[in-house]
């Protein structure tokens, strides 16, 4: 990890990373919504539209950032950031509530295919070189570590100035935009333009084993893993907690996974399939033991699950790099979050719904019976890579 530390490129991307992963909306954003007078029907219905947009968006995004280059992809990250969170800050009616959450589904698919190809295409070019390994390890702990400091913040802001947690999460993606500048341009991807030229590269990708083995297990871990967390939220009122409690129980779950990237960044290759293994199953495991003992969730199981859960996509955002041709790359990462996104929108509201007439333990335990056969395929596929 040091190399990749000494590498001037690097450390820039990895200082743009901790400004955009930042989530001082993340506990407060529908309290927001409910201080400025929308009703929860409104609040649901946004985030409805949220999420259908990021499904619609994840895979043509994606394939269009293949075609503009990582650099300028990376700019309309920030910029974006800055557009939709300067939007938000200034809601005043329905129409600019739909209008801020439709922005917020876009950026949200752009992040999918702007951020790993451009990093793995740095470290491939950088004079040092950069093993890939390290310097995604690192990505991935200084966004958890970003994520961790500003939850702890999150309400104190909000205290301040109910608009302050999105106003300071533009004025961060300005200056992420800003050091985005800075960065040098990778070769663009020799990408065609026709949507006949799209379609049979696309083809040509998802041909080769190795891409759709990569694939499959990426959206396996995806639907797994993220799945579960609407039922964090349940849990924390299940047993009672405060609300600064169930702070440091997020913040828990994001310094775990601040470990698994640190620790994804010193598996060796030989070690992949292990780790993915163990990904799967820490988990699995989380979810069938919090679902028996749900008094130690909140921090010490649920934390286990985030830390298997970042190893995991660590390893496999490497992993889908390294076998996927340059130009479908951010194609690829929009067709894993695409489809695993579909899956999610059935299994979290589903799992909403079961829960909010039933304990929390059986939300845990009915997602982890529905794990055993998601994990058997990913394993069965995992020993093949």
């Amino acid at each position: 990890m040091r190399t990749a530390l000494r590498s001037r490129p690097i450390r820039t991307f990895l200082a743009i990373q901790f400004l955009l992963e930042v989530q001082f909306w993340f506990p407060i954003w529908l309290i927001y919504l409910l201080d400025l007078g929308f009703s929860l029907t409104t609040a649901v219905l946004a985030d409805g539209v949220f999420r259908l947009v990021t499904v619609a968006c994840e895979f043509p995004v994606g394939v269009v950032a293949d075609r503009v280059g990582r650099r300028r992809t990376y700019l309309a990250l920030a910029a974006m950031a800055v557009l939709t969170f300067t939007a938000i800050s200034q809601i005043g009616s329905v129409g600019t509530l739909f209008a801020a959450w439709v922005l917020w589904g876009v950026l949200w698919a752009l992040t999918s295919g702007a951020t790993a190809p451009y990093l793995y295409e740095l470290c491939a070019r950088d004079p040092l070189p950069v093993e890939p390994t390290k310097a995604f390890g690192l990505a991935r702990a200084v966004g958890h570590a970003s994520v961790f400091l500003s939850l702890l913040t999150a309400g104190y802001l909000y205290e301040a100035d109910p608009r302050a947690p999105f106003a300071v999460t533009a004025a961060l993606a300005a200056v992420a935009l800003l050091l985005v500048l800075t960065l040098p341009e990778v070769p663009r991807p020799h990408a065609p333009t026709t949507l006949a030229a799209i379609a049979a590269d696309l083809r040509a990708a998802l041909a080769r084993p190795a891409v759709r083995r990569a694939v499959w297990i990426a959206v396996l871990l995806l639907v797994l893993g993220w799945s579960a967390r609407i039922l964090f939220q349940p849990l924390a009122l299940e047993l009672r907690l405060s609300a600064r409690t169930t702070g440091w129980m997020y913040a828990a779950f994001a310094a775990a996974s601040v470990l698994g990237g640190l620790a994804a960044g010193q598996l060796s290759r030989r070690r992949r399939r292990a780790a993915l293994a163990t990904a799967f199953l820490l988990i699995l495991g989380s979810l069938a033991a919090t679902s028996q003992l749900p008094g130690l969730g909140p921090f010490l199981l649920l934390p286990v699950m985030g830390f298997g859960y970042v190893l995991g996509t660590t390893v496999l955002e490497v992993l889908t790099n390294e076998v996927t041709p340059s130009a479908t790359r951010a194609a690829m990462f929009g067709l894993i979050a695409g489809a695993g996104g579909l899956a999610i929108a059935v299994a979290r509201p589903g799992l909403g719904i079961l829960v909010e007439d039933h304990p929390v333990t059986l939300g845990f335990a009915v997602w982890a019976l529905v794990g055993v056969p998601i994990a058997a395929l990913a394993l069965r596929t995992v020993r093949r890579i």
